[in-house]
């Protein structure tokens, strides 16, 4: 990967614990599914993946975490660690939407721009959002979040669209909703990966600088 910069990406907001590590160009990644166990699994990933990469905190220029929607105690988790190692280390943290590193995990898989996001956290709570890539390869859509009780108002949302579509949660559940015209995209994603925000950063570091993106910044941006 043709960039200088060291970033450690960190996400335990659903049903895994996550932790790449961009150093010297080349990705270190472990991943774990631990529904209920984040905080036991975390840190130990943490030591490791420096371990394996033969550097410390103190090298790393970036970190990179998911702030939900989410687990609450997963998400609390990931950005309370990030802010930990940012204070010590005086490091940067970029913040971003799971379901925007969900979306850059979908395209990773089928390469389609526009995707349709229904999460179910609990019981009764049932994520929705529609992200859709720009012309300068970001995702748009954290106005479009919604936390829903029940799948009625999605089924409904859903005949409205058209084109092609790649699908996240809910897939074979949903299917008959659409219009026939559409062409869905399955993806078989329950969970971020790590990897996905190290991508995703990297993308929107450079595009910081090129086009001075200052209007979408990521929540927890601090001094690049």
């Amino acid at each position: 990967m043709n960039f200088k910069k060291n970033i450690l990406a960190i996400d335990t907001s659903l049903h895994s614990c996550s932790i790449s590590l961009l150093y010297k160009k080349k990705i270190y990644s472990l991943f774990k599914l631990c529904s209920n166990a984040h905080e036991k699994n975390i840190f130990y990933m943490i030591k490791k993946i420096l371990i394996q990469s033969n550097t410390t905190l103190d090298e790393i220029n970036f970190i990179a975490c998911t702030i939900g929607p989410g687990s609450f105690t997963g998400i609390r988790i990931s950005i309370g660690i990030s802010q930990t190692i940012s204070t010590i280390y005086n490091i940067p943290i970029i913040g971003f939407s799971t379901l925007k590193i969900l979306s850059e995990q979908s395209w990773r898989k089928n390469y389609v721009k526009n995707v349709l996001l229904i999460i179910k956290i609990s019981k009764n709570q049932i994520f929705w959002a529609k992200y859709i890539k720009n012309k300068i390869g970001l995702w748009i859509g954290e106005h479009t979040e919604k936390l829903f009780s029940n799948m009625n108002i999605i089924k409904k949302k859903i005949k409205k669209y058209t084109g092609k579509w790649s699908l996240i949660g809910f897939e074979k559940k949903i299917k008959k909703n659409f219009k026939k015209s559409v062409k869905l995209f399955q993806t078989n994603i329950f969970t971020p990966h790590s990897n996905d925000i190290i991508t995703y950063a990297v993308k929107y570091l450079l595009l910081y600088k090129k086009y001075n993106i200052k209007q979408i910044y990521p929540k927890y941006l601090y001094k690049i």
